[in-house]
């Protein structure tokens, strides 16, 4: 009898470690915000916890896009957020200590689908047939003409001789390869010219040159062709609205970033006030 009750003793005193044990153990539980990409919070985005390939449960996201997923054992977790009309984003490895609750703020990407781009290129009549296999040809636009080291601004003839070294410019006058200067053939808004010396470098949209070998199509010429597309009213414009949206953009990226790190800043607040207010409990 004495024999028994020693038993039961020694294994309520057992029990009692045991208890303690795990009470002082704890558990944890992961918790956070979910927002999408201009940092809404995402409502009713589904939240699964996994350890390994084993899933060990989930919730939701409430109207203001926060979690909470609790009792875990410590450990290291992975998540997953789902949700219909955003990308599913996963988490790994996220290590949740005894008593205490592991922030996990997820930020996910809206689900759109592929873009289909179709790019519609106006048909330039002045390179009609023109194989470049064939012939020596280089074209540039405004912007490229404008980013060219070492082109002349004010006068075509710097413009020519900076893009190829096939021309050389002797005297005022152009050669193309070696030739005579009145060798070389000018067009100028599809009309051909005597010269190019009235066209300034910066009035040009597109500068088109064939330095070896010539098409058929520009006549019988010995030294190059050059074919000048001058600026419109219209280009200017276009690139006046490019400017402006390049600024916009401009913008508008440092506001974001200057929300993202306000919102990031407020945040890791509100978690040290949620961390001290459960300490005081």
């Amino acid at each position: 009898m004495k024999t028994l009750k020693l038993k039961t003793a020694v294994l309520s005193a057992l029990f009692l470690v045991f208890g303690l044990t795990m009470n002082a153990q704890g558990y944890g539980e992961i918790r956070g915000i979910i927002k999408n990409t201009e940092l809404e919070p995402v409502e009713f985005a589904t939240v699964k916890i996994l350890q390994g390939n084993l899933l060990i449960g989930g919730t939701q996201t409430d109207a203001e896009g926060r979690y909470k997923y609790k009792p875990l054992n410590p450990g290291t977790y992975d998540m997953v957020v789902m949700e219909a009309g955003h990308q599913t984003q996963p988490v790994n490895k996220i290590k949740v200590t005894p008593n205490e609750a592991t922030y996990v703020d997820v930020k996910i990407s809206p689900n759109t689908l592929g873009t289909i781009t179709v790019t519609a290129k106006a048909y330039d009549y002045s390179k009609a047939g023109v194989d470049n296999n064939m012939y020596t040809m280089k074209s540039l636009d405004a912007t490229e003409l404008l980013q060219l080291a070492g082109a002349n601004r004010g006068d075509i003839k710097g413009t020519l001789t900076s893009i190829s070294s096939d021309v050389i410019e002797t005297n005022g006058e152009i050669h193309f390869r070696g030739t005579r200067g009145d060798a070389t053939a000018y067009f100028v808004d599809g009309v051909r010219t005597l010269g190019s010396s009235t066209i300034p470098g910066l009035g040009i949209e597109n500068l088109t040159v064939f330095s070896g070998g010539v098409p058929a199509m520009y006549g019988d010429v010995m030294g190059g062709v050059v074919i000048i597309t001058t600026k419109s009213y219209f280009s200017g414009i276009r690139e006046k609205n490019m400017r402006n949206n390049a600024y916009r953009e401009k913008i508008l990226e440092k506001k974001r970033i200057e929300k993202a790190k306000l919102a990031e800043e407020a945040r890791l607040k509100e978690i040290e006030e949620e961390k001290l207010k459960e300490k005081v409990q």
